[in-house]
């Protein structure tokens, strides 16, 4: 452990109380292990707050030498989709990109428009494809507005946006995702949502996909996305959910840990009430549906090269069978949490 007040590219701070809730009470489990990439030497310590259920990194990477950590980071590499179209000309993928346009004004070929009402009927599928669209169907915008992804990566949903009919823009910190994003010709500011070139501009959606939990002031970013949208306007956020089966199933090996990147991970409870104090209203937490497979298979080879233990396979499949399931009826134990809200119209006091 880095318990010497160092790591291998700098300091370390010691965080005491829970960054969620200011709660000092740990639970007794801890969660040890290197970074999910094994590119560190270094090992670290994830304990779970006894008030709120948030997970946080302790020790953690002083200011000045956690962005080294980012030299590598998997934000300047080619994105792995969810529902990964790679191309495909088969059957299932024209079905699935029937969906897609139907749902989404997507322009994908070649497709099947029956895909539609055939996805629609099987509800895993729908939610798990209702997610690659981060839920910005023309049934909730029939008009596609302006959009901004902060912590937009190397952009490949700002590509997704942008066949989608949004205009878009992106914010993002890492120069060399930056490069990639406008290679693509996409709008991108190297910087976070408190850059001097988005302020004072509105946006009708905002998404923030698995950004927050690497974010020290995460309560101040969900502020500062509320400024930016214009009245009636949307906020979706998914990040890692320390309530999910895959972390009791794997413990330490689990990938939404991924120290020391993710600094805290809060609970469904504690972002709600971060939501409502920004300002946002109808706060809803989304089912994920069908996504269990790809994440657990980097928890089980994080299990294998950091020697933690894990199910067998045959267990594996069975409470992936489980998680996929309860993930469909409920938003309570996906691997992510997933959330939309809305800043009113009318703001309180006017």
């Amino acid at each position: 452990m880095n318990d010497a007040g160092t790591w291998s590219l700098g300091g370390l701070q010691q965080v005491g109380q829970c960054p969620a809730c200011g709660g000092s009470k740990r639970e007794p489990t801890v969660f040890e292990r290197r970074d999910n990439e094994g590119l560190m030497e270094d090992r670290w310590r994830m304990v779970r707050c006894a008030d709120c259920g948030s997970i946080w990194l302790d020790p953690r990477p002083d200011a000045q030498s956690l962005p080294r950590a980012y030299e590598h980071y998997y934000t300047h590499d080619a994105d792995v989709d969810d529902v990964n179209d790679s191309g495909g000309h088969g059957l299932a993928w024209r079905a699935i990109r029937g969906y897609l346009n139907r749902r989404f004004g997507m322009r994908k070929q070649p497709a099947n428009a029956l895909g539609y009402p055939l996805f629609s009927m099987v509800e895993p599928w729908r939610l798990k494809l209702d997610y690659y669209g981060r839920h910005l169907t023309r049934v909730r915008f029939p008009l596609a507005g302006h959009l901004l992804d902060i912590g937009c990566g190397n952009g490949a949903f700002l590509a997704r946006a942008v066949d989608m009919g949004w205009k878009v823009m992106g914010c993002e910190p890492d120069p060399k995702a930056v490069a990639r994003c406008r290679s693509g010709g996409l709008d991108v500011v190297e910087g976070d949502a408190f850059h001097a070139a988005v302020s004072g501009m509105m946006f009708d959606v905002i998404t923030i996909s698995h950004v927050l939990e690497h974010v020290d002031d995460q309560s101040a970013l969900l502020q500062r996305a509320f400024q930016l949208l214009r009245p009636g306007g949307m906020i979706w956020v998914g990040l890692p959910n320390p309530a999910s089966i895959g972390l009791r199933v794997f413990g330490s090996a689990w990938h939404g840990l991924h120290p020391p990147y993710h600094l805290c991970i809060p609970s469904q409870h504690v972002l709600a009430g971060w939501m409502r104090d920004a300002g946002f209203a109808e706060i809803h937490f989304l089912r994920r549906g069908a996504h269990v497979r790809r994440v657990w298979s980097i928890s089980r080879q994080i299990a294998a090269r950091e020697r933690l233990s894990a199910p067998t396979r045959f267990a594996q499949v069975a409470w992936r069978a489980w998680a996929d399931g309860m993930a469909t009826f409920s938003s309570r134990r996906a691997e992510e949490t997933v959330v939309i809200a809305y800043k009113p119209r009318t703001l309180r006091g006017n």
